[in-house]
């Protein structure tokens, strides 16, 4: 499915139960040339999908120039960020804690969007604007959920929803292939 210059950088996948997964309460992470991922899934596709994201977080530490150089992605993802601030606070969600304008991870931002409005108000919500809920949480989330739905979802999807990360995700495509 992913382009085997791809995994190049990938020395081992670990399947099984990990302690810090559980501490994370996440299914699968990529560290240091190894993908851990939870035996504990709701079938082989949610394992799939989570292996293909962390392999995206992998390109993004060989390609992160190509992927974040010229900041056009970081642009479409702000500026969809900041759009879905207004439409939370036109649903009257209280925003004003949250730097929606900083493309980073923040603990706090993700607790309210998981917890607070929750994944699938959110999922209405930004319905347009982002590929998945998930996808607001952070730019390296936003490239790693478009690069999931360009191997395993829909290509279409992504080019009219994220056509700056399709063309990102596009164009490594083609680069990787390339050198077959």
């Amino acid at each position: 499915l992913v382009p085997p210059q791809f995994l190049y950088e990938l020395d081992m996948i670990y399947i099984g139960e990990f302690t810090h997964l559980k501490d994370r309460e996440v299914n699968a992470i990529y560290d240091s040339g190894a993908i851990y991922l939870s035996n504990d899934q709701n079938d082989k596709e949610d394992m799939l999908d989570d292996l293909v994201h962390e392999i995206a977080h992998m390109v993004e530490e060989v390609h992160g120039a190509n992927i974040y150089g010229d900041n056009n992605l970081e642009g479409e993802f702000l500026n969809k960020r900041i759009a879905l601030e207004r439409v939370l606070r036109f649903n009257e969600y209280n925003t004003f804690f949250f730097n929606f304008k900083d493309p980073d991870f923040s603990e706090e931002l993700d607790l309210f969007f998981y917890s607070e409005v929750g994944y699938p108000t959110l999922n209405t919500l930004s319905d347009g604007l982002f590929i998945s809920p998930y996808a607001a949480t952070s730019l390296r989330e936003y490239f790693a959920t478009g690069f999931e739905e360009y191997y395993l979802g829909d290509r279409e999807l992504l080019s009219s929803v994220s056509p700056k990360l399709y063309n990102k995700i596009d164009n490594l495509n083609t680069m990787e292939n390339s050198y077959d």
